[in-house]
């Protein structure tokens, strides 16, 4: 997280919006000279004469369309489906000198022509998306720790374990507290809190009380090519369920992150181990995943050249005293390719990659992804979470393979433009479970203020 903003940029310079809208700083605003944006009248208002008390509005439009062919792998016998996922958001962020402010977002969100039943995650009227406030802590020198109480996002690293989950309708947000500061070049984030559980009502989205989620997170830049993440991240969950066993889970996990970048190559390694209880059972499982590139500088559109390798275990014998089907947390759903179709428990993949740079403005990705799981007498797991029936202690490692192609437009510094095909060709043991092959189409446009 980014502690409160210290004061305006150096010069006019118009910022991008950023993916944690209470991050930016419009400070800058403070020189009538900087308003040259068509919203710089709510970006920064002054209160009571004190250039340092000011509020400031924002907000977001997201249209995303959705058309799934063969949804959850046919399974169910669900119909093709076409939809859309409207999203607004709305924010008011106040600060009040440099140790104090109150960041307020509320969020609507729809999706209709969207077959029932409908996820958790596709409406909510109008809720709470965040809201807390924030008080920093000047002790001495560069040690001024920020504590930030209330509804509020979390994502860390990569976001393979705690993420915001953007391409779904609802971002998730936790309530709780949260302590956070960067001490020269150590970054640190400790938390306490509860994942929200999503109502489609209008303010009635509350604390998740079965589930409990905490942890600390640091960042250390070693040098300006090199960054190294340790991590502690803890959960009670008393309604989980893995396989066909439900019970009460307390997981803990340990992890790292390798990540930099240098004259065009970049990489990111990522390993974590978990252990624990779970109904009963002790828990033993893991995670190694990796994104490697190399970017052509001198080659029409700056192609980088990329591979992904990960893996999470799975349990290996669930007749025994262990469990060790990996759980990813709070992961971003759309994990593997846009269309979320496999949920990162008891898998390795392997996933070239091609980014090409068109224009400043306009890039496109395309990439092959094949998939295993790590032992086949755990489930295949998909969506969510939920493991393909039948496909536990049956079947080949072979899960399938999706082909994917995305465009990213910057239209400019308001819209953003995205679109993404994804083909998935299912294996012979999700066929033997009555899964077909998928295709999927989205199409998102955003517009932020």
């Amino acid at each position: 997280m980014t502690v409160l903003p210290t004061g305006a940029l150096a010069a006019c310079e118009t910022p991008a919006y950023k993916p944690f809208r209470y991050d930016e700083n419009y400070s800058y605003l403070q020189n009538p000279a900087c308003r040259t944006d068509f919203w710089d009248p709510i970006k920064y208002i002054p209160i009571g004469g004190n250039p340092d008390v000011y509020l400031s509005f924002g907000g977001e439009l997201r249209e995303r369309f959705e058309q799934y062919w063969s949804p959850n792998f046919g399974l169910g016998g669900v119909s093709p489906n076409g939809y859309l996922l409207h999203r607004l958001l709305l924010s008011a962020d106040l600060h009040v000198g440099q140790n104090f402010r109150a960041f307020v977002q509320l969020g609507s969100h729809f999706a209709p022509g969207k077959n029932e039943p409908l996820s958790p995650t596709d409406e909510d009227a109008l809720d709470l998306q965040q809201g807390f406030f924030d008080v920093r802590l000047p002790i001495a020198g560069d040690i001024d720790p920020t504590v930030r109480i209330g509804r509020q996002e979390l994502a860390f690293g990569s976001q393979r374990l705690v993420s915001v989950r953007e391409p779904p309708n609802i971002r998730r947000s936790f309530d709780g507290v949260s302590v956070f500061d960067t001490i020269g070049n150590v970054t640190y984030d400790a938390f306490l809190t509860r994942p929200v559980k999503l109502a489609k009502g209008v303010f009635d989205d509350e604390s998740l009380n079965s589930q409990a989620f905490w942890g600390l997170y640091t960042t250390v830049n070693v040098t300006p090519h090199l960054g190294i993440d340790l991590y502690y991240l803890g959960l009670e969950n008393d309604s989980a369920r893995f396989g066909t066993v439900s019970g009460d889970e307390q997981r803990q996990t340990l992890g790292t992150r390798f990540f930099g970048s240098s004259k065009g190559l970049d990489w990111n390694f990522e390993a974590a181990g978990q252990f624990g209880r779970f109904a009963g059972r002790d828990i033993s499982a893991w995670t190694v995943a990796s994104d490697t590139g190399y970017t052509l500088s001198n080659v029409l559109w700056t192609p980088r050249l990329g591979l992904k390798a990960n893996i999470a275990s799975g349990d290996h014998d669930p007749n025994d005293h262990t469990l060790g089907t990996f759980n990813p947390l709070f992961p971003k759903l759309g994990y593997f390719s846009e269309a979320s179709l496999i949920f990162p428990s008891n898998f390795f993949d392997l996933q070239p990659n091609v980014t090409l740079s068109v224009t400043d403005k306009i890039s496109v990705t395309a990439g092959w992804d094949f998939l295993w799981r790590e032992t086949t007498n755990d489930a295949i797991y998909i969506g969510s979470g939920s493991p393909v029936p039948g496909t536990a202690g049956r079947g080949g490692r072979y899960t399938g393979s999706q082909a994917s192609l995305n465009l990213d437009w910057r239209v400019n510094r308001h819209i953003e433009a995205t679109a993404s095909y994804v083909h998935f060709f299912v294996s012979d043991a999700m066929r033997q479970a009555n899964a077909s092959d998928v295709d999927f189409v989205m199409g998102s446009v955003a517009y932020k203020f």
